[in-house]
């Protein structure tokens, strides 16, 4: 894996593909895209990563990014002109709060209409990608047997026919909200685009705007999110604005981003404290994908609110610990405009989280701070 200039391996139908290409898109930073093919991910990406993931970066020197936040941490010390993440809180505490709610919580309505509503669709695609070279039925055929591990995702998501309803009623009224924002600011954050709007970009493009079904809703709904995804995903423009503060306050955000925390804050703080203590019990180096389910609810406040189980996951520790580490590190005057800010979206809670059994990411794995893998 190396060549003059870094190489993104990934596609369009990617979500964290979509996250990552519209950043570097932004940055102005040079890359070339590739489709990785069956051998590919056999001769480069499993080679070097150890199991076949996209997107993945394969750097000019020779090195290889997997986890996309990692891959923006990397870039914005590289290439700190026009940056994608605000310098101060309570900006930077809200665009890593974006940043998880894009990357974990907008999963549920991104896999459930694309496996309950353009199956066919999206497996034709991935047999494509994966052997471009076979003919259309087996294409198919390889594409279905793809997709069979991306569909069992969905009872782990949540994703269930006791959820559907509420899931796409939730998702409607995201779009509506999100499109009551962008009537008076063309990006989450005001003029310019930051971690929140590529972290959402993922989703809303690489799902819910190329898949049919999902396209026909969202054109019909929400005509300014169709334009949101049209201008991040060229990013000719080159925006002269900053951040501000009176964008975070004004009403159309504080009602978006309440609206898809009402449900999520709930979740993960019953998610983390309940790893906090198997991470007491688990003293092992290793962590895995999941350690368990448990009952969550979706539709607080309204007349479909429903209870599902869903598996309990890892990875959004590690992501809310970029929340709270940009929070702690803060001035205490900036930490009381941050709590106070986020009083408003119903996400104040997570600062009362402690937590002592930290997550850090080695050898594109996740394991509990201070220990060593056993290759090692």
């Amino acid at each position: 894996m190396s060549d003059s200039v870094d190489i993104l391996y990934g596609y369009e139908c990617s979500y964290y593909a979509g996250k990552i290409r519209a950043y570097l898109r932004f940055k102005g930073i040079p890359f070339v895209e590739k489709h990785p093919d069956r051998k590919i991910f056999s001769t480069e990406i499993v080679k070097k990563i150890g199991f076949p993931v996209i997107p993945v970066i394969a750097l000019s020197d020779g090195r290889v990014l997997q986890d996309t936040s990692d891959m923006i941490d990397y870039y914005e010390c590289l290439f700190p002109r026009r940056p994608a993440i605000p310098d101060s809180a309570p900006e930077k505490v809200v665009s890593y709060w974006l940043e998880l709610i894009g990357d974990e919580w907008l999963k549920l309505p991104a896999l459930h209409y694309r496996w309950t509503y353009d199956y066919d669709f999206i497996t034709a695609e991935m047999g494509r990608n994966n052997d471009p070279s076979y003919s259309v039925a087996e294409q198919k055929r390889i594409g279905r047997k793809i997709g069979a591990a991306f569909h069992g995702w969905l009872p782990k998501l949540g994703v269930t026919a006791r959820t559907k309803k509420t899931i796409e009623f939730e998702y409607l009224e995201f779009l509506n909200l999100f499109e009551n924002h962008l009537a008076v600011v063309p990006y989450l954050l005001g003029g310019i685009p930051s971690l929140g709007d590529f972290a959402f970009y993922g989703p809303l493009y690489a799902h819910l705007c190329r898949d049919p079904y999902s396209h026909r809703l969202m054109t019909e709904h929400a005509p300014k999110v169709v334009e949101w995804i049209e201008r991040l995903s060229m990013c000719n423009e080159r925006p002269r604005e900053s951040y501000s503060r009176e964008d975070m306050n004004r009403p159309t955000f504080i009602a978006l981003v309440a609206h898809l925390s009402k449900d999520f804050v709930p979740t993960l703080i019953h998610e983390v404290t309940l790893l906090q203590c198997w991470l007491r019990s688990n003293r092992g180096s290793s962590v895995p994908r999941y350690f368990g389910e448990c009952e969550f609810k979706l539709g607080r406040g309204t007349n479909h609110v429903v209870e599902e189980k869903r598996a309990l996951m890892t990875y959004p520790q590690w992501m809310l610990q970029r929340v709270l580490d940009a929070y702690n590190s803060s001035s205490e005057i900036d930490k009381e405009l941050t709590f106070e800010l986020f009083s408003k979206l119903g996400a104040s809670a997570l600062f009362e989280l402690d937590i002592k059994k930290r997550l850090v990411r080695k050898n594109y794995q996740l394991v509990q701070e201070n220990s060593r893998l056993k290759n090692q």
